[in-house]
């Protein structure tokens, strides 16, 4: 649902009809041309190698997730294929023991744990009744309470009556509304994150009357929403750095595409800061780690490492190709690695610790 929950762009290759609801296309990415073509950089530091990596594993009959050390090792499945069913979204807990994701059938969209092992995979039982349509897009908040988008019908207007972020415990329970009221209907907020201090969140906030989205800053309580991108730019799936120190402390990384035309098909990958000021500041302090224009590629999904230090995202040659695979590459795009050689088409990848470790 990196589009509006109800029209999402497709960037896979296909529709996905009530897929529209919640899960959102894959946006899928190349690295620009300033960086290194090697597997592995031969000069200077590499990506992080710490923690694991999990992405979705597009497959003939269904969507699953995959995990993987960060160095790409060890690559195995952590969900099971269900044909006509997708696995997406999925993100790791600060402690690494669970990775939370949105599971998509042909009728609804739902939240779901599982076992880094692969293990204790079951339903969280988050309330959605009439006029709930679909709970989708998970991220942690800490490692007991998880944040996502409640979706309400009906779609007489060609979005959702509502379409606004929740919390909850793992259980479902205590379940708390975070979005602010009164905008129901006319923005849908999506993907909440927490910053490493735990002082202030990061959303996306899509205005439906533009059909345009931008990211915000926000106290925890959801209170004084602060622009941080310019509808215009349109940026997508995003993450927040969990840095404490460093150049990329309080930085957000996102992907936009075409830097916010509807006529161009590349991908580009950005960071800007949450501590600017007001958003002609905040504009002015993007920072392009990609530049995909005149090659087409497609630059998208990423994800900083646990550390800050790097960032996971996909990589794919051009709108027409339909292969895509995961990278990893050091913050501002110095250095490069593959991390999944599947034939299928890999996307939407999170990067977390290893339970039992610090990274």
């Amino acid at each position: 649902m990196n589009r509006p929950i109800t029209m999402p762009k497709a960037t896979t290759g296909r529709r996905h009809g009530r897929r529209a609801l919640i899960a959102a296309t894959a946006a899928v990415v190349a690295v620009c041309a300033a960086v290194p073509a090697s597997a592995v950089a031969s000069a200077g530091q590499g990506p992080s190698t710490r923690g694991v990596i999990v992405w979705t594993d597009r497959t003939a009959s269904g969507d699953h997730l995959m995990i993987a050390r960060a160095d790409g090792s060890h690559a195995r499945s952590l969900t099971q294929v269900i044909p006509g069913e997708s696995d997406i979204d999925a993100q790791i807990s600060p402690d690494g023991r669970w990775v939370v994701y949105e599971h998509d059938t042909a009728e609804t969209a739902v939240v779901r744990l599982v076992r880094s092992d692969g293990t204790d995979d079951h339903l969280v039982n988050i309330r959605c009744v009439a006029p709930c349509v679909a709970i989708g897009q998970p991220t942690w908040l800490s490692n007991s309470r998880l944040a996502y988008i409640r979706v309400d019908g009906p779609f007489d207007t060609g979005f959702a009556a509502s379409g606004v972020l929740w919390t909850s415990r793992l259980d479902g329970t205590h379940e708390r509304r975070f979005s602010e009221p009164g905008i129901d209907g006319r923005y849908e907020d999506t993907y909440l994150h927490v910053s490493a201090d735990g002082s202030y969140v990061t959303f996306r906030r899509n205005n439906n009357a533009l059909d345009k989205a931008a990211l915000f800053r926000a106290d925890p309580d959801g209170r004084h929403p602060h622009q941080l991108t310019p509808y215009a730019l349109n940026a997508e799936i995003s993450d927040l750095s969990t840095a404490s120190r460093g150049t990329t402390k309080d930085l957000v990384v996102f992907e936009t595409f075409g830097r916010g035309s509807s006529d161009d098909t590349f991908v580009d990958i950005a960071t800007v800061p949450t501590t600017c000021g007001s958003i002609q500041d905040c504009t002015s302090k993007i920072v392009w780690l990609t530049d995909n224009a005149t090659t087409g590629r497609r630059n998208a999904n990423p994800q900083w490492s646990p550390d800050g230090t790097s960032i996971v995202f996909t990589d794919r040659a051009s709108v027409d190709v339909s292969d895509a695979e995961i990278w990893t590459m050091r913050y501002l795009g110095t250095q490069r690695r593959k991390i999944s050689n599947s034939p299928d088409f890999d996307f939407r990848p999170t990067w977390g610790v290893r339970a039992g470790s610090r990274a």
